[in-house]
């Protein structure tokens, strides 16, 4: 297990071999993030409704803005585009 900032991270391969201990330190109040090769993708909190219960949401993708304004417009087709270039490749 690892650490992000104060917020504890496992594997999904660690989960799955150590879940009891992993569920037994969710209860004890530990939120973990399960990461898939170095991705975070869900995150365990302790449900904070009941005492002892947990609940499992999926990770929250951050929205990532890009705007590229081209001054002007190319009418050209992508598939031709891309079949052209490895055909030049090719020879």
């Amino acid at each position: 297990m690892t650490y992000i900032g104060h917020m504890d991270t496992i594997s999904i391969s660690n989960m799955k071999a150590h879940l009891s201990s992993t569920i037994k330190r969710v209860r004890a109040g530990n939120r973990i993030v399960i990461v898939d090769r170095g991705v975070p993708v869900a995150e365990i909190t302790p449900y904070p409704r009941r005492k002892g219960g947990i609940t499992i949401r999926p990770a929250v993708k951050k929205k990532m803005s890009l705007s590229l304004r081209l001054k002007e417009r190319i009418d050209i087709d992508p598939v031709e585009y891309l079949l052209e270039d490895r055909q030049s490749r090719q020879s």
